[in-house]
């Protein structure tokens, strides 16, 4: 017989997977639109760019790890819908810091005479780290995990992605 708890905790996992999914393959999709979009490049990419690109994105990275993991304790009566609730709010936090830089590149893509060099230095450096921070790993899910239950209370998260 299978554990009704299991087995909402298995959807819920697998919803979560696939927005992570949708949520770290939409730069991507951005490249292919920009491709075609964004005007044509004026001049050589200058190696500021890419610095500035590497500033933005291990400042967005910074920011994910010190404010993308906070959340409240699990208090006693909490229903496992809290924890899947903030869990869910601070993936959006995280992946708001860690795409922050990604939105600047495509601003830039218009704005810099560089075309869409600009934006494909900005995702080759930003992308794994958005990937790093949103997609539900063993060391995401465990690190709020561990966030929800320093008041004492079972969180149910690692079970519901099967990282027990």
């Amino acid at each position: 017989m299978t554990d009704p708890m299991q087995a909402s905790g298995s959807s819920f996992a697998r919803a979560n997977r696939i927005l992570a999914l949708a949520l770290v393959s939409a730069p991507v999709y951005i490249l292919i639109a920009l491709w075609f979009a964004a005007p044509e490049a004026e001049e050589d990419l200058a190696p500021w760019v890419a610095g500035a690109a590497i500033g933005a994105v291990v400042l967005a990275w910074l920011l994910a790890q010190s404010i993308g993991y906070r959340v409240t304790p699990l208090a006693f009566g909490d229903s496992p819908a809290v924890a899947t609730g903030r869990y869910q709010q601070s993936m959006l936090v995280r992946f708001v810091l860690t795409e922050a830089p990604i939105i600047l590149g495509i601003a830039a893509t218009f704005v810099l005479p560089y075309g869409v060099w600009t934006y494909v230095v900005v995702l080759v450096v930003g992308l794994p780290s958005m990937v790093f921070h949103v997609w539900p790993s063993r060391r995401v899910v465990d690190k709020i995990a561990t966030r929800l239950e320093s008041g004492g209370v079972p969180s149910g998260l690692r079970e519901a992605f099967g990282h027990r």
